[in-house]
């Protein structure tokens, strides 16, 4: 019989972001299918939050320890004594804080296996100009037998910022659940929204945060047809900047702002382009999902963007900040429901071969395994 393995899944905290997601569904998954196999514990070393509850239902231990300062000595010995008392073999650790933490207490602790799962590329990001950051990362990324990058190119800049050789970099891009996430046209969000049934909608998902590029769809979506509608799904700081942009410019009659949302699938499925301008990604998990609702999708060219998106074949790719060429791609796919069907039919079979929820899993349990 297979010796069970103990793995001890290490994150920030517990706060409804990309990565958070990604992790609690790829928990999920593994409590579900492979507990015979993988004992998971969960603890978070930044906060608790709205998804601890989430976590916790999903039958694993689920710990918070609390950050009382800017690096907080007391966590990393209160992790390796978790790791004693569970008899930890790997752990995972998620997003950058975890990352030092992990790294320290994996040290302390004498666990055999660190993987750091890295969803951020770091080209044109400001962390790796901050010294503090750099030499965090560098310190962290000593002690990982392995990093798992999302992207080809988030792979590509570990290696050069963070000068990690790259026989320890492996790629496993995000997945979808394709029973989920399917094309299954609904007009709830419109009737909730009272819009024209025939309207077209643009949607974006994603946080309110600065470089998700908020700010240039707004100042682009100005200037379309004034029957075009915006849905924005998400919360975060700058959504009363976003409200004001939009009352400013005389548009926020058409400019819906959903806030956070545990619909996603219908409000895809309610929209006919999904578009996400950000100024750096790693690989969007929103990008994915709505390539799984077989949307045409308007994105820039940055991170791992351009491996999910294959221009002018499931969408249009364009350089961020750039509110022309967004404007141009936003009234080429607006205009023509028949080239959004055709785009929207290839985002499908992309994900269908290459971002699957079944290829993310099995490429993990291969990892974790090939160290047992």
């Amino acid at each position: 019989m297979k010796k069970r393995i103990n793995i001890l899944q290490l994150v920030n905290g517990f706060d409804v972001g990309g990565a958070e997601l990604k992790l609690l569904e790829l928990c999920q998954l593994i409590q579900e299918k492979h507990c015979d196999r993988f004992h998971q514990v969960i603890c978070s070393v930044g906060q608790g939050g709205p998804l601890q509850q989430r976590f916790e239902d999903l039958g694993c231990r689920t710990v918070v320890f609390n950050k009382k300062h800017a690096f907080d000595i007391g966590q990393v010995l209160g992790v390796a004594r978790l790791m004693r008392e569970e008899k930890i073999n790997l752990v995972q650790t998620t997003l950058f804080y975890a990352d030092i933490i992990g790294a320290l207490a994996t040290q302390i602790a004498g666990v055999p296996v660190q993987i750091s799962w890295e969803t951020v590329s770091h080209r044109d990001n400001v962390f790796h100009n901050k010294i503090q950051r750099r030499l965090g990362y560098r310190l962290a990324m000593k002690y990982a037998n392995q990093i798992v990058a999302v992207s080809e190119e988030c792979r590509q800049s570990i290696i050069q910022w963070r000068h990690v050789s790259p026989d320890r970099v492996s790629v496993i891009p995000y997945g979808v659940d394709l029973a989920k996430y399917r094309k299954d046209r609904t007009l709830s969000i419109r009737q909730n929204l009272n819009l024209p049934q025939n309207a077209t909608v643009i949607g974006m998902v994603a946080r309110l945060e600065p470089g998700k590029g908020h700010e240039v769809l707004l100042n682009v979506f100005g200037k379309l047809d004034p029957a075009i509608h915006l849905v924005l799904a998400g919360d975060g700081t700058i959504k009363g900047d976003l409200q004001t942009q939009a009352r400013h410019m005389g548009i926020e009659d058409r400019v819906h702002f959903l806030g956070v949302r545990k619909d996603i699938i219908n409000i895809l499925n309610s929209i006919d382009l999904f578009a996400l301008p950000s100024f750096s990604e790693g690989l969007p998990n929103s990008i994915l999902e709505a390539m799984a609702c077989s949307l045409p999708i308007v994105a820039t060219h940055v991170g791992g963007i351009p491996e999910a998106i294959q221009d002018k074949k499931n969408g249009i790719l364009i350089p961020p900040r750039n509110e022309s060429a967004l404007h141009q791609a936003i009234e080429v796919l607006a205009g023509d429901s028949k080239k959004r069907k055709q785009m929207g039919e290839s985002s499908r079979l992309l994900v269908e071969q290459q971002f699957s929820l079944d290829i993310q899993l099995k490429r993990f349990l291969d990892l974790y395994t090939g160290y047992f």
